[in-house]
């Protein structure tokens, strides 16, 4: 039996953590004996164990800055830092002996130097999307290291597959599984009336700038009026965060009298009794399907996961087009994709779906499965396997 370490930085409930749960699930544990590395502990930690997986950690952990410009002291700080956490990546490596190792993220890729120097195999999944022709030195810098570096790439979609142009990355959608994602939550009870004849439109990116959260609810509050027209924010926890440095740094610039973009959003919020916040949820199924819209305004091009999701379960996504939106929509067909930055479109395609609600429903249920089987768990869990079958080959 091979042992396989898989390492990713964060612990918390996001797009990649959900890969990385599902990947563990799926894991043919009669061939292989999985463990993970992290960063930090958070609720990751309790589903990994849960599966019988032993969990470390590594608080010295340090990402590659992902697409950010050298003369930023904070981008340097990082980059230094990286060169500590190698050092102890080699040491734990040396103490748990895995057969090979599996980055969940471009940004880690540094850490394939070492395990290679350690004897290892090497793995690395590409989930992010850096514009070629941006901080193109740094960029160059991790397709020369995943080049020489590592045994098999895997990507989540076409273009991450295109960032490292010189190997072959095998694409594996990141599954969608809603059957383990269900949990009874109603409207009524989430915005405490009765939402039978109201149209709800739900935003799942918290309170992430990338996400587009400021857009999304100043563009709801001041030229969305219709007073039968909820925006449900989910993510956004009642209290900010206070643990961790750069809450804590976030939380003494608002007592000192700045406004965070955190804060910022929140205002706006509040200025919105139309508009409900709910915390993060790994249970999202029953949410989706009540719906309206999945509404969402990405202000850079990455996967869009909730936008395949919303399409599965039956509700009409409108969003950002991008080479993931469109790849992720069966070619644009299944979603109503607006220009990239652009609050007027994005009310154009809001104002269409009004006028076009039933005809884009049944198209939706005439066509979704295109998506439901691009993101299959069987298929992409066995395109998977072969990535591990071939890791092992030499």
């Amino acid at each position: 039996m091979k042992s396989i370490l898989f390492v990713y930085h964060a612990s918390n409930i996001g797009g990649g953590t959900y890969c990385l749960l599902n990947i563990l699930r799926e894991i043919d544990r009669k061939k292989y004996q999985p463990s993970v590395l992290l960063c930090t502990d958070g609720d990751l930690v309790k589903e990994i164990k849960a599966l019988g997986i032993e969990v470390y950690f590594m608080p010295s952990m340090t990402l590659v800055p992902y697409n950010k410009s050298l003369w930023n002291p904070r981008v340097l700080r990082n980059y230094t830092r990286i060169k500590t956490a190698l050092t102890d990546f080699g040491r734990i490596l040396e103490k748990l002996k895995p057969d090979a190792i599996y980055l969940n993220t471009t940004m880690l890729a540094p850490y394939l130097t070492v395990a290679k120097k350690k004897g290892c195999k090497t793995a690395i999944h590409l989930r992010e999307h850096w514009p070629l022709n941006e901080h193109v030195k740094q960029l160059s810098k991790i397709q020369k290291i995943i080049t020489s570096y590592a045994d098999q790439i895997v990507a989540i979609n076409g273009y991450s597959a295109s960032m490292v142009p010189n190997r072959q990355s095998t694409i594996v959608y990141d599954w969608i599984d809603l059957s383990k994602r269900y949990e009874y939550r109603p409207f009524d009870d989430i915005f405490g009336e009765d939402t039978s004849k109201l149209k709800v439109y739900i935003f799942t990116g918290g309170l992430q700038d990338i996400k587009g959260a400021s857009e999304v609810v100043d563009v709801f509050r001041k030229r969305i009026t219709d007073k039968n027209k909820r925006l449900l924010m989910v993510g956004v926890s009642p209290q900010p965060n206070r643990s961790g440095l750069k809450n804590k740094v976030k939380i003494l610039l608002e007592k000192l009298g700045f406004d965070t973009y955190d804060l910022k959003v929140r205002k706006m919020i509040a200025s919105d009794r139309r508009i409900v916040c709910i915390p993060a949820t790994y249970a999202m199924k029953h949410i989706m399907e009540q719906a309206y819209c999945n509404l969402s305004f990405f202000t850079i091009p990455h996967a869009n996961l909730a936008l395949a999701e919303s399409i599965i379960v039956g509700t009409v996504p409108v969003a950002a087009r991008t080479e993931e939106s469109i790849e992720y929509s069966h070619g644009g067909d299944l979603a109503l994709l607006f220009e990239l930055g652009s609050q007027d479109d994005m009310l154009n395609k809001l104002n269409d779906l009004d006028n076009n609600y039933e005809m884009i429903k049944a198209k939706l249920a005439n066509e979704r499965h295109f998506v439901e089987d691009q993101f299959d768990r069987k298929r992409n869990a066995a395109v998977l396997d072969g990535v591990y079958e071939r890791l092992f080959q030499n």
